[in-house]
Parts: C-alpha cells; structure tokens; sequence
C-alpha cells in the first residue's frame, strides 16, 4: 500500500510539472522559455529609461567602473537598476566615468560626455 502512495506522489510530480510547463509556453508558442535563456531580453521592458541610457553607453565604450553622484546614488529607484543592469561593470570611487543628474553641478575637472533626459555621464580626470 505504502509503494502505491509513493508511485501516485511521483506521477502527481510530474503531472504538475508538464502543466506548469504547457502554462508558460503556451499563450506564446514558448517564446517565454526561450526568452529566459536569451541574454539581454527583458531589458528594455523593465529598466527606467535613464538605467538603459547608461547601460547603453557602458556597453558601447566598455566601461569598467563608474562613479555615482552623492545625489544619485541616494536614488535607490534609479541607482540599484542602473547598478544591476551594467554589471560586471562595477561602481567605485574613482570610476572611468562619473554619472550624475542633468541639474547636479559636475565636479572640478569634469566634462560632459552625454546627458539624456535626467542623467548626464561626465568624464574625469
């Protein structure tokens, strides 16, 4: 009796498997299990505008490190998107570039390299 109760718990199993499996794909003739191991899908749908304007940049140029504004990087909205989305870059101190809102003055011996809507990057010396 015990061995048919564990034979009905592993068909259930896979029961369950195969229909969340049907679920997902389904409505879209299973683009979403090929969209989870494509790299960089999702991107544009879920970061803010601003985060896919540096990402960008940082893409283009290979950027290894940045540096956040004091400003900016109090911006938990703004700051942990554009954080995440441009790893393996990383932020640190003394960054190749330096990023900042458009409204921020920039430090002493910076220069404007792009702004978008909100965010300028800058490159320091």
């Amino acid at each position: 009796m015990e061995h048919k109760s564990f034979s009905l718990k592993i068909w259930f199993g896979v029961l369950v498997v195969v229909s969340i499996a049907l679920a997902a794909s389904y409505p879209h003739d299973g683009r979403l299990l090929r969209d989870l191991s494509t790299p960089h899908s999702g991107e544009r749908e879920v970061l803010p505008p601003d985060a896919l304007f540096v990402l960008d940049y940082t893409r283009q140029n290979r950027v290894k490190s940045v540096t956040l504004s004091k400003r900016l990087a109090g911006n938990r909205f703004l700051a942990q998107p554009i954080t995440e989305s441009i790893y393996p870059t990383v932020v640190n101190d003394r960054g190749e570039i330096y990023l900042s809102f458009v409204s921020e003055p920039l430090p002493s011996g910076c220069a404007s390299l792009k702004t978008s809507k909100g965010v300028r990057i800058a490159a320091c010396r």
